[in-house]
């Protein structure tokens, strides 16, 4: 199963992923969270210690490659992708982050 959650800011989408992946996990089911918010707080939901956030490995920019046919690929496999940028919560849920700014700036 695949699920998207989308909406406007303050909604509360964080905290529904957060909670329905985790009952997920504890459900005996591998489950991927992919943050792809500009201020990231997926991890803080899944109970990751912010201590750990500093580890959490962002997805690299050369990571999607256009294809021929104005498509795009992956350059490595989604095996791959979560060996080398995850963290895995507390309840076995695995958190993959889009982005993990540094800093305020330009957009």
């Amino acid at each position: 199963m695949k699920l998207a959650v989308a909406g406007k800011g303050g909604s509360g989408k964080t905290s529904i992923s957060g909670t329905m992946a985790r009952l997920l996990a504890r459900s005996g089911h591998r489950v991927l969270a992919i943050d792809a918010d500009s201020n990231p707080n997926l991890a803080l939901t899944l109970g990751i210690p912010t201590e750990r956030f500093n580890d959490q490995p962002t997805l690299p920019r050369g990571l999607v490659q256009r294809t021929e046919g104005g498509g795009a690929t992956l350059t490595q496999t989604l095996d791959e992708v979560v060996a080398n940028h995850s963290l895995t919560g507390p309840d076995g849920v695995t958190l993959l982050v889009m982005a993990h700014p540094q800093h305020a700036g330009a957009g």
